[in-house]
């Protein structure tokens, strides 16, 4: 069967990200610097507000995916993780499936996870995790069609990732938007979802390595 080679699918993280990738990654670490120097105003417009969404304010459906809230240490650590997975994800997808699958991608993530987060914790939340876990869900169950995505997140890393998240409902993990994170992975699985029945019902369609 033929199979399209894509030569960059191969490459380090950092060459495999497009400008997608980059952009939202760049966004997510000026504003993660600028509110943790307490500029208070960058996060007031950015947060989740239910009454100022209904008000007209449509970018806080999507904005509080890149604030990360938390002490220096604990900060870091969130932030440095959440780009980690974006940039390796992120990258592999926009290589493979194109900017604007990405960015369809990052929206729907970024909506549904914060509209979850604002009806379970209010204003204060945010971070990249939610979408960070859409991009796990979606790479998995694409694996199925696509070798690339296969060969990065294997079933063990899938289920480690589930294991992590309900880790934080039953609270042996703190600090966790965990509902954030649900909504995040069950977006992309949902997402991938038709691509997997199509596989599943014409096997033709899997790509081979």
């Amino acid at each position: 069967m033929y199979r399209r080679h894509y030569p960059e699918e191969h490459s380090p993280v950092l060459m495999q990200a497009g400008w997608v990738t980059w952009t939202v990654l760049i966004l997510s670490l000026v504003v993660t610097l600028s509110t943790w120097v307490g500029t208070n105003s960058l996060t007031n417009w950015l947060r989740w507000s239910a009454h100022d969404i209904a008000a007209g304010q449509w970018w806080r459906t999507i904005t509080p995916a890149f604030l990360h809230f938390k002490s220096f240490d604990s900060l870091v650590t969130h932030f440095l993780f959440n780009a980690l997975w974006w940039l390796t994800l992120g990258g592999l997808i926009e290589t493979r499936e194109g900017p604007l699958r990405l960015i369809l991608l990052f929206l729907l993530a970024a909506v549904i996870g914060n509209t979850t987060g604002g009806y379970f914790y209010g204003s204060y939340f945010g971070g990249l995790s939610g979408v960070c876990f859409a991009l796990i869900g979606y790479v998995w169950l694409r694996g199925y069609q696509i070798a690339a995505y296969r060969a990065v997140v294997k079933p063990g890393l899938f289920y480690a990732s589930v294991v992590f998240m309900l880790a934080g409902f039953v609270h042996l993990i703190g600090g966790m938007a965990d509902w954030v994170h649900a909504a995040g992975l069950t977006t992309g699985l949902l997402i991938a979802l038709p691509y997997y029945l199509i596989t599943t019902r014409w096997p033709q369609h899997q790509e081979q390595e």
